[in-house]
């Protein structure tokens, strides 16, 4: 069926008129409306805008307290890592005195010089030119520590600086502890220096030989030497 005339055209004004109402109310509801505070509600948004202030400038205070002991943190570390490396260069320089000391064992390469007794004596001479004597290990001692020995032991006793040796008839005592012949030296150091220092031409070995004593020296890859008596107890 169609609608002709006078009813379309209402039609048509009814439709655009209610497009017209309901377009204006949307755009109504859209705008921002004031709403008017009481004063209970004022007085609330201050106090709390108030607290919000209060805890940004907490926060604000607590962030720079946090960084000024981080700091302090850090500063400590550091200390204690200075700490930390005097101490451990302490301990090292304690345990050198003591090997020095000879409160602790020692081990490393160095030399081994056996000095005996002459096997042969002419009847026309005295035994007592071929024999070791005191002076004979006091020489070779002197020029190991010349030549720059760590450690020195006669017969597996260490020698400190203030050991003494002394020649007992046949035997020899170092600080009161005899020991009969053959005397092996023993000298922890650089092994090539301690060596060539004792075998230089006219050097400590040949006055040794002239002297009548039997000599044998080598290089040790490895020797070992025991604390002072009276620190191992």
């Amino acid at each position: 069926m169609r609608i002709k005339g006078k009813p379309l055209i209402l039609s048509l004004v009814l439709f655009t008129s209610g497009f017209l109402v309901a377009y204006n109310y949307q755009q109504t509801a859209n705008i921002p409306q004031m709403v008017q505070l009481s004063d209970s509600q004022w007085e609330k948004d201050y106090f709390y805008k108030q607290q919000l202030l209060e805890m940004e400038e907490k926060n604000k205070e607590l962030r720079e307290e946090l960084k000024v002991k981080r700091d302090k943190i850090q500063e400590y570390d550091s200390k204690l890592a200075d700490s930390e490396n005097v101490v451990a260069d302490f301990v090292q320089r304690k345990n050198k005195l003591q090997m020095l000391a000879g409160e602790l064992p020692l081990q490393g390469s160095g030399v081994e010089v056996t000095l005996k007794d002459a096997e042969y004596i002419p009847e026309e001479d005295q035994v007592n030119q071929y024999i070791v004597h005191e002076s004979h290990i006091h020489m070779v001692i002197n020029e190991l520590l010349s030549a720059g020995a760590k450690a020195i032991a006669v017969n597996g006793q260490r020698i400190f600086s203030d050991s003494y040796i002394s020649c007992t008839g046949p035997v020899i005592t170092v600080d009161g502890i005899q020991h009969p012949a053959p005397f092996v030296i023993t000298a922890i150091g650089d092994s090539d220096i301690l060596y060539s220092s004792l075998d230089l031409t006219q050097g400590i070995i040949d006055y040794l030989l002239s002297d009548h004593v039997d000599v044998e020296m080598s290089k040790e890859a490895e020797i070992q030497m025991q604390a002072k008596l009276s620190a191992e107890g």
